[in-house]
């Protein structure tokens, strides 16, 4: 699961298509698939969220919280998040800065939907 906290305002239609470019892109450097993804958009007030380097409450921060299965590698996931905050610095107009990404990895079967039980991450091929 990934889920975004911003204190800017975006439109829900621009949330979507951000949503949907964002699975695309965690698919392909992640090596996963879109179906069990999930993205969480959580929209707070400017004072509700804080960042030191971004004046505080002051400046747009967005930060990400990725629940992921274990095993990647930290060039994996680097590769991911300067994806993610290149992309939020293009389409939503927040400086590089003002964005965080934290990682929580996972066992695999601590990831579960209506039809399985997730299994552990192993690289493709």
């Amino acid at each position: 699961m990934l889920s975004i906290t911003t204190n800017k305002r975006i439109d829900p239609d621009a949330k979507q298509l951000f949503s949907a470019s964002l699975a695309e892109t965690y698919a392909e450097v992640m090596d996963s698939e879109t179906g069990y993804l999930a993205v969480k958009h959580d929209s707070v007030d400017r004072g509700d969220l804080w960042l030191g380097r971004a004046g505080g409450s002051k400046g747009d921060v967005v930060l990400l919280e990725a629940d992921v299965r274990a095993g990647r590698s930290v060039e994996r996931r680097r590769a991911f998040v300067l994806e993610f905050i290149e992309t939020v610095h293009e389409k939503w107009d927040v400086p590089a800065s003002n964005v965080k990404v934290v990682f929580t990895e996972h066992d695999g079967t601590h990831m579960m939907g209506h039809d399985r039980v997730g299994g552990d991450w192993k690289p493709e091929g």
